[in-house]
Formats: C-alpha cells, sequence, structure tokens
C-alpha cells in the first residue's frame, strides 16, 4: 500500500535519520543537532530503523512530526513494517532499512527494488555511512547514523542526518555531517524528468 501525502503547503521539508542505536551504543546527539531540529518545522519524519528502542530515541531528539519508521535488524520487539512506500507530492519514495542489500549498502540491488516497486527515490541506513547517489535515474540516499553509534561496541563516530524538501516534482537533499566538533552542510537538487531522477541546477 502506498500512503499519498499532501500538506497543503507548496513545499514539504522532511527529517530523515535513524541507526541511533538508543540505549545500547549512545544516549545522545550531538548538541548542534538537538539545535537544528528543534528550530525546524518539519511535516514528516522518516527513519530507517535500528532505534533500538524508540523512547530512548524519542528522549533523545525534540519533539518530532508525524513518523514512519522501519524495522532495522536490531529492532527486537518492535511492530515496525520492513518499509514503507510514500506518494510524496510528484514523487514516489520507498524506505527501508538495507538489512537485505548484499553486498551491504549495495546501490544496485536497491535500484532493482525501486524499479521494481515504482519508486522515484530509496532512502536506507544499516551501513552507518551517509550517501546521496543518482544511479540509473533513480535517487538513493542513507542518511547515516544521527547518534555516530559505531557499528560495533566503541565509541562513536562521526553523525549525519538529511533534509528533503519537496514541492512538486523536485527535491532539495541537505546533508548535515558532523566530527562532534565541526558541523559540514552539503546540498544537492535533482528533479523527475521524463520519467527518471536527474541533477538540478
Amino acid at each position: 500500500m502506498i500512503e499519498t501525502m499532501k500538506v497543503g503547503m507548496k513545499t514539504q521539508k522532511i527529517l530523515v535519520f535513524g541507526d541511533t542505536h538508543m540505549p545500547t551504543r549512545t544516549d545522545s546527539i550531538p548538541t548542534s543537532f538537538y539545535e537544528k531540529i528543534k528550530q525546524t518545522q518539519y511535516n514528516l519524519a522518516l527513519m530507517t530503523g535500528d532505534l533500538v528502542r524508540e523512547q530512548a530515541m524519542r528522549a533523545a531528539l525534540p519533539p518530532l512530526p508525524k513518523c514512519y519508521i522501519v524495522k532495522g535488524n536490531m529492532d527486537y520487539g518492535h511492530d515496525y513494517r520492513f518499509h514503507e512506500q510514500l506518494q510524496i507530492e510528484g514523487l514516489n519514495v520507498l524506505l527501508l532499512h538495507g538489512t537485505q542489500l548484499r553486498p551491504r549498502g549495495s546501490i544496485k540491488q536497491f535500484h532493482e527494488i525501486l524499479c521494481r516497486v515504482g519508486a522515484d527515490i530509496g532512502i536506507h541506513g544499516h551501513t552507518h555511512k551517509p550517501t546521496i547517489d543518482l544511479y540509473e535515474g533513480k535517487l538513493i540516499i542513507n542518511p547515516g547514523t544521527i547518534s555516530g553509534a559505531t557499528g560495533g561496541w566503541r565509541g562513536r563516530d562521526d553523525a549525519s542526518f538529511v533534509e528533503l524538501e519537496i514541492s512538486s516534482s523536485e527535491v532539495r537533499v541537505i546533508l548535515y555531517n558532523t566530527d562532534w566538533h565541526l558541523v559540514k552542510k552539503s546540498e544537492l537538487r535533482f528533479l523527475k524528468k521524463n520519467g527518471d531522477m536527474a541533477r538540478s541546477e
């Protein structure tokens, strides 16, 4: 089932994050991220899974808008769906954790899934590494880990999350990444043209 999201606004601002691993590997996000999210009015939040405990995640973040959460390999006991597919304005978005992608984080395999379900944008997590890839007409996004959770049981890594601004068939992708000292912001724009996603200047 594909849910259609329209909020009666010209542009929809969407928060995208995941792999918080709270409280098993960490219990907070960077202060700069907390303040940015707190000060921004989002229409929607998309979470790539591996929250571990949703209550712990929500305690570490500011209040969130309506959320779509998919099940990760560490989300034991939760009844999240393995994927969510949304029609957001003129773009179809597929959200999943990425456990099923082989090899880990495979863009080629995700592209095949996107083609099969008719999605324009694919969002996944699991690797803890932020990426924005345009691959054969599909836009594939990984927001990384907003808490800097490592792949194991040690320390912390760089933290990151993504904002999407969707208007009609265009999307602005903003990536925030920090080493816990300096925040770096990068931005790319894309649009759907003749059935394919393409770069927009």
